[in-house]
């Protein structure tokens, strides 16, 4: 066999399983039969090619085309395929209906009873086209609504006739009472606080101003404060450089010597005491001198004597010193009328 013969076989084969797994993934099987029926709406709502279409549930077949049609723009024209075998009524209604409130859209083959022979559409018939509400999609059969609702009923009917006796005082009634005393609580309480907020507003607008002076300060003297930092770094630095060991020994020779002075200092202070109380009494010459006034009034007379002694030895001093040559006798001394000496020492008994 050829190569071009290879490469051909081998493409349409490829081709082959492209076409067979795409219509596989739509849902289609190529390889058995199937009827197809249209379908005339005028509002999909939601529905889209390859949606479900079922039998009670049972999915049967799918879409395979919306169409809009061309005789009435406002019309849709949907194709649904299903198995050929399927009997399907001329009359069965076909109803678009919703998978849940999330869920998508499908067709529910809606008919009473199998068909039989001439009553069963054919492939290429129109089904009759119908659409249940939303309400209706989304709640179910009503009978089963109904069902619902009465249970529902019978169980929130004492609650609702407590909701509705305001004096009830075990059910909802009482809470409703507690409730709106709450309410009235919380007004209250709003109201103060309104109050409060109204009087304290001017403080806590000075509290403000104050605050924000106080920044504004910070701000102003930040380059200061960072220069104070970096001195107390410095300073704590600089101190950490410092030999504390040392520095100590230093200070403890120093508080010793300090202490040995001290002690001497305490040593003469006590013999100061001592010649002082020894100044204060009178077994000493110092001491007597201090304490009795005669030495004192002996001590004065004796330096005005010896004052007295000068002064005449000054003004007569032949009365102490005569000399004669040719050896005569010297006068007497006679005492002057002025004699100072009656001036400075008084006369004695």
């Amino acid at each position: 066999m050829r190569r071009e013969t290879k490469i051909g076989l081998l493409a349409i084969a490829t081709l082959a399983v492209f076409v067979i797994g795409y219509s596989f993934l739509k849902g289609q099987d190529l390889f058995s039969s199937s009827n197809t029926y249209y379908v005339v709406y005028e509002n999909v709502a939601g529905l889209g090619v390859g949606d479900a279409v079922t039998i009670n549930g049972y999915r049967v077949g799918q879409v395979t085309d919306i169409a809009l049609n061309p005789e009435n723009v406002r019309s849709l024209t949907i194709a649904i395929r299903t198995d050929e075998d399927l009997p399907i009524p001329k009359n069965a209604g076909a109803l678009i209906k919703s998978d849940g409130l999330l869920g998508g859209k499908f067709i529910s083959l809606e008919f009473s009873q199998a068909c039989n022979g001439a009553n069963c559409a054919q492939d290429g018939d129109y089904l009759t086209a119908a659409q249940e509400s939303v309400l209706a999609g989304l709640l179910g059969d009503p009978a089963d609504l109904q069902q619902y609702t009465k249970v529902v009923r019978d169980a929130a009917g004492p609650v609702i006739d407590s909701i509705a006796g305001r004096l009830d005082t075990n059910g909802v009634g009482r809470t409703l009472r507690n409730t709106e005393a709450a309410t009235a609580n919380l007004a209250d309480l709003t109201a103060k606080i309104d109050r409060l907020l109204a009087r304290t507003s001017n403080d806590l607008a000075s509290t403000t101003n104050s605050v924000a002076a106080v920044m504004k300060n910070l701000e102003d003297n930040n380059a200061r404060i960072e220069q104070i930092l970096r001195n107390v770094d410095s300073t704590t630095g600089k101190l950490a450089e410092v030999d504390l060991a040392s520095t100590l020994d230093e200070v403890n020779k120093t508080l010793t010597q300090l202490q040995s002075t001290l002690s001497q200092s305490d040593g003469a202070i006590q013999n100061l005491n001592a010649a002082t109380a020894s100044l204060n009494s009178t077994e000493g010459t110092l001491g007597k001198l201090l304490k009795e006034d005669e030495l004192h009034t002996d001590l004065e007379r004796t330096l005005t004597n010896l004052d007295l002694l000068l002064q005449d030895f000054r003004l007569n001093p032949k009365r102490y010193v005569n000399v004669s040559v040719f050896g005569k006798k010297g006068k007497d001394y006679e005492l002057p009328e002025d004699d100072p000496a009656k001036e400075i020492i008084p006369e004695r008994e």
